[in-house]
This record gives C-alpha cells, structure tokens and sequence, in this order.
C-alpha cells in the first residue's frame, strides 16, 4: 500500500515509521532526512501548492522554493544537491496516483505569501507577517484538495494537538484549532472516501507520547503511526 502524506513531524515522522507495513512515497525520519522528504508543510494552501508542484502544475521561482520547501533551503540543507532533490520530486511525481492514501495535516490558518506564492515561516523568519484564513476559505480549500485527488481514492485529514481533549479540559480550547478541527470533520461527514485524525484522541488516553505542547516523542510518533494504520489505513482497504 503506498501513502503519500504531506505535514508537520507530527505526520511525516509519524508515516516514516511504516516501512513494514505501508510504502510511504514522501516521509522524514529525522532532521530532514527521510523518503523523498522536501519539506514540512502546515495549511491548506501549501497543500494545493506541492501537489502542483510535484504534478508540474505549476513552476516556483528558486526565491520561492528556498522559502517553501526546507531541502530547497541552503540555510537548512547545505549538502543536499540540486539534482538530489528534482529526484525527490520526480519519485514522487511518478508514484503519486499509485497511493490509496492521501494523508493531509491541517495544523494552521495562518498563510505567509511572497510575490503570490505560498511559503512558510520558518524559512522567511516573518512570524508576524501573515493573513488569517478564513473558514469559507478553509471549506474551499478542502473541496479543492478532495478534487485534486482521484474521487475513489481514500483522504486522511490529521489535526493539531487540542489540549482542551488531551485534558479534558474547556478551559484550554485553542480556538483556532477548534474551528480548523470542526470544519474537518463536518467536512468528512460530506464527502465519501474523506477521513479525519485527530492525534489528541491518542494522547488523552497517553500524555507520555508528547511533550506536553506540540510534538510527539519518538514512542509516540511509533503510536501515533499505529493509531493511524489500525484505525485508519488498513482498516478501510477495499
């Protein structure tokens, strides 16, 4: 079964842990070192950006590249060639309407743009520099995403960690989280072959699998994998 993810080290690390069971088409294991790894990516729209990307859809200037993808950054990938990464991509071009999962972490509605382009920012160091998307907007993007995929074949959502589940607790909702999460899920209700993970649900029942803020442990990652397979992956295979 080959899966194709696109996220946070919550999720690429998370798939990485998978070789035995599922062939992982874009994953990390560790300090961007992974399976055809490119980058880290948290929205809708950098979302719809890499599938265009890697289908040729669309050309990104190196500016934009060097401030989307963590491997295009010299700053973070010094050793890695060129040529190494249009590899990557190619890899990932050529398997990607093999998969039979599509897995999408939606962590944030903040999208950073440069000249038009989406880019992340990590790379840009404008943390403040953002437009806040909104939850029509969100909605969009999701219908676009479910129609860039093949409509017979199965899209996995993964959330942030909610803090006000992992502690059962209200007075810890994140509301930007909340609205992100609620969306999903009414959206997969909708829409066949569309699926949602929400990783607190696994860390309410287990606080030791995380920091107690935004990352999984590695034990947790190794769980967080085998939350999805059983509970996800393997159990809807046709």
């Amino acid at each position: 079964m080959k899966v194709f993810s696109s996220g946070s080290c919550r999720l690429v690390r998370a798939i990485n842990n998978g070789h035995n069971k599922i062939i992982p088409i874009h994953s990390m294991f560790i300090d961007f070192i992974g399976n055809n790894f490119l980058g880290k990516l948290h929205n809708t729209k950098q979302h719809i950006q890499f599938i265009k990307y890697i289908n040729d859809d669309i050309i990104l200037p190196d500016e934009i590249l060097y401030n989307f993808l963590v491997l295009y950054n010299p700053k973070i990938c010094r050793d890695n060639p060129r040529d190494d990464i249009q590899i990557s991509k190619e890899n990932i071009k050529q398997q990607f309407y093999d998969c039979e999962w599509y897995i999408f972490e939606i962590c944030s509605l903040k999208l950073y743009r440069m000249n038009g382009f989406e880019v992340q920012h990590e790379l840009t160091g404008k943390f403040d520099d953002y437009i806040l998307q909104s939850k029509e907007d969100l909605i969009e993007d999701l219908h676009t995403i479910r129609k860039m995929i093949p409509p017979h074949k199965k899209i996995l959502f993964q959330t942030h960690f909610r803090p006000n589940i992992i502690y059962n607790d209200d007075n810890r909702v994140i509301e930007k989280r909340e609205l992100i999460y609620n969306v999903i899920n009414d959206f997969c209700k909708k829409n066949e072959n569309t699926y949602l993970y929400d990783p607190s649900i696994l860390l309410q029942s287990d606080h030791s699998l995380f920091d107690g803020d935004t990352h999984f442990y590695d034990h947790g990652l190794i769980k967080s994998f085998e939350f999805l397979y059983d509970n996800f992956l393997c159990v809807n295979e046709e």
